[in-house]
């Protein structure tokens, strides 16, 4: 259910243009796996599971075939954390250990 809240809140800032995917995740400070020392642009191996599974679950997403679980969702963080921009959007849904927000 994470992988995809996350595919969703991506797409939504992207507003469902499969060309903006990129330019979404790889602005500035807006995903913390991004940031990391090695390069974000790396993936594991074609045969990791976890892999598989994420690039699954994309495609399904950008096909439309998965119901936005975020409600519309364009921003989120997890419970450990207190961005200061978290009140000026609307909390649409809690999935594990993220908080998922919206535009008022």
């Amino acid at each position: 259910m994470g992988q995809i809240a996350v595919g969703t809140v991506t797409m939504n800032r992207a507003k469902w243009d499969v060309k903006e995917i990129c330019p979404v995740v790889y602005a500035p400070k807006q995903f913390s796996w991004t940031s990391l020392k090695k390069n974000p642009h790396s993936h594991p191996p074609a045969h990791d599971k976890s892999w598989q599974r994420a690039q699954e679950l994309a495609n399904r997403i950008i096909n439309g075939e998965v119901e936005d679980v975020t409600k519309g969702a364009t921003y989120f963080h997890a419970h450990r954390v207190k961005p200061g921009w978290r009140h000026a959007f609307e909390r649409t849904v809690v999935i594990g250990n993220h908080i998922f927000y919206a535009s008022r």
